[in-house]
C-alpha cells in the first residue's frame, strides 16, 4: 500500500488554483501560499490519508448506538460481520475476477491481486475488540485455508487445511462502517494451560444421579422417554428435534461431591458427563455436558444445563456446600 503514496491528488489540484493574476500581482502572491499550505497539509496527512484512500464507506448497518450485553454497540457487533465479507471477498478476489471487493476497498490501492483465488471454508468472526481513543473496532476473522506443503526428501506434496487468522481495522462512525486498511494474517490465539475443574468425584452407572443424567440426556439428545420427567420443576427444557442421535451412552460421570443415596431437598450437585453418541447414518461422536442436579423427595433431577464446567477457585477448594438455588449459573 506504500505506492499510494506516488500520487498525491490533493498537491496536483493546486496547481490550477492561481492561474490568472500577473506575476506582479497578489494573485500569484496568494497562490503561491494556498499552495504551500496545502502542501503541507498533505505532507502531515500523508500516514491518514493511505488508508482513508484504501477505504470506502459501507452501507449503513445499525440506526441505534443501543449497548449490548457483551459490552459493544450495535454498530460495532455490525462490524463483525461486515469484516468478516470483507475478508471473504479479500481471499476470494483475482485479477480477472476481483468479485465485490471493490465496495470495501479502493482496488487502486492494491499492489495486485492473485491470479487464482485462496481457497477456504468455515469462515467466522473470533474476536470484536474496541480500540481505546478512537472510533475502530479490531475484528478477528478466521478460516480454514487450503495450503500445499512439499517434502523436500521425496519431493511429494500433501494438502492441508490450517486455521489462519487474520484481523481487520474497521471506523465505526455514526450509523456506517468502513474497512481501514486490508486484511492482515495474525497468529493463532495462544493456548492456555489447562483449568483445573471441580468434578474430582467419580460416580458409577448405577448411582441413582447417574441414572437421572443418563436417562435426561437420553430424552433431550434421542428422543427416548419423557425430559419433564428427569427435570426440576420451574425448568424449561425442550428436547432437541428432530433428535440427532439413535444412542446416548454416558461413559464416564464426575462430580463435585460424593451423592449421598438420600439426599435433602435443595441439595444440589454439579455433573460433570462424558457421552458417546451415535447418529441414524452410524456416525460417531463424544460430547461432555455440565449439568446441575438438585434434590427433591430424596431424588436427583436436573436444575441446569451449565453454560460452562466449574472451575476450582483461587482459593482451591473443590468441595462447595451445597446450595439450594440450583440454577446452575
Amino acid at each position: 500500500m506504500a505506492r499510494r503514496e506516488k500520487t498525491s491528488k490533493p498537491a496536483k489540484e493546486t496547481k490550477t488554483v492561481p492561474a490568472q493574476g500577473s506575476s506582479w500581482t497578489h494573485g500569484r502572491q496568494l497562490g503561491g501560499k494556498l499552495l504551500s499550505a496545502l502542501l503541507f497539509a498533505a505532507i502531515a496527512c500523508g500516514p491518514i490519508a493511505l488508508f482513508a484512500a484504501a477505504a470506502r464507506p459501507a452501507p449503513v448497518v445499525a440506526a441505534a448506538p443501543e449497548a449490548q450485553a457483551a459490552g459493544l454497540s450495535t454498530q460495532q457487533q455490525a462490524a463483525g460481520g461486515y469484516a468478516e465479507g470483507f475478508v471473504s471477498s479479500w481471499l476470494s478476489a483475482t485479477k480477472d475476477a476481483p468479485g465485490d471487493l471493490a465496495t470495501y476497498v479502493d482496488l487502486a490501492a492494491l499492489r495486485q491481486l492473485s491470479v487464482t483465488a485462496w481457497e477456504y471454508r468455515d469462515l467466522s468472526v473470533v474476536s470484536i475488540t474496541p480500540v481505546d481513543g478512537s472510533d475502530f473496532v479490531n475484528v478477528v476473522v478466521a478460516a480454514n485455508i487450503k495450503e500445499l506443503s512439499v517434502t523436500d526428501s521425496d519431493d511429494t506434496s500433501t494438502t492441508s487445511w490450517p486455521r489462519r487468522y487474520f484481523q481487520v481495522a474497521i471506523a465505526v462512525n455514526g450509523d456506517t462502517v468502513r474497512a481501514v486498511g486490508l486484511p492482515a494474517q495474525i497468529s493463532a490465539p495462544v493456548q492456555g494451560e489447562t483449568t483445573s475443574l471441580v468434578y474430582k468425584q467419580t460416580i458409577g452407572s448405577s448411582d441413582p444421579s447417574a441414572e437421572t443424567v443418563s436417562a435426561f440426556l437420553g430424552a433431550y439428545l434421542a428422543g427416548s422417554g419423557d425430559l419433564s420427567r428427569y427435570s426440576a420443576p420451574d425448568t424449561s427444557f425442550v428436547a432437541i428435534s428432530p433428535a440427532p442421535y439413535v444412542m446416548v451412552n454416558v461413559e464416564e460421570m464426575r462430580s463435585d461431591l460424593t451423592p449421598t443415596e438420600s439426599p435433602s431437598d435443595g441439595d444440589t450437585l454439579k455433573v460433570l458427563a462424558t457421552v458417546s453418541l451415535l447418529s441414524p447414518l452410524d456416525q460417531q461422536v463424544t460430547s461432555t455436558y455440565t449439568l446441575t442436579l438438585t434434590a427433591r423427595a430424596s431424588r436427583w433431577e436436573v436444575s441446569a444445563i451449565d453454560l460452562a464446567p466449574q472451575a476450582v477457585s483461587d482459593k482451591g477448594s473443590t468441595t462447595p456446600t451445597p446450595t439450594p438455588s440450583g440454577n446452575g449459573n
